[in-house]
């Protein structure tokens, strides 16, 4: 299996890749769509995190839960691997691209996760 990683360019299109998402039961999306829309939920939602999800508190929307279960799924038949399931890249460019005054070294790195 070949890790992807993906972060989204802007709040919009990580927006855009999660409701292309909602058009399929999230079991038939293929790896690419799937990994695009949980990398955009770690965008869009930074304090989330894939463990506890089902647990209240848990600050997991009931809507997106159904993500949480479909990635530890997928990981649980190895068709992810830990970097994808805990995708800290997209989550820290969600909050880098919500800040008023990057550093110059955070803007470096965002550069860097553009690709």
């Amino acid at each position: 299996m070949k890790n992807s990683t993906f972060v989204p360019h802007s709040i919009r299109a990580a927006r855009a890749h999660v409701r292309h998402a909602f058009n399929r039961p999230l079991e038939k999306l293929p790896r690419k769509g799937f990994l695009r829309a949980w990398y955009s939920i770690a965008y869009l939602h930074p304090g989330l995190h894939p463990v506890g999800f089902e647990e209240s508190g848990s600050g997991w929307p009931r809507t997106l839960k159904p993500f949480a279960v479909e990635a530890w799924r997928r990981a649980g038949n190895g068709e992810l691997a830990d970097e994808e399931l805990y995708p800290g890249d997209a989550q820290w460019s969600g909050l880098y691209d919500r800040l008023t005054s990057p550093t110059p070294e955070e803007t470096a790195r965002r550069t860097a996760l553009k690709g």
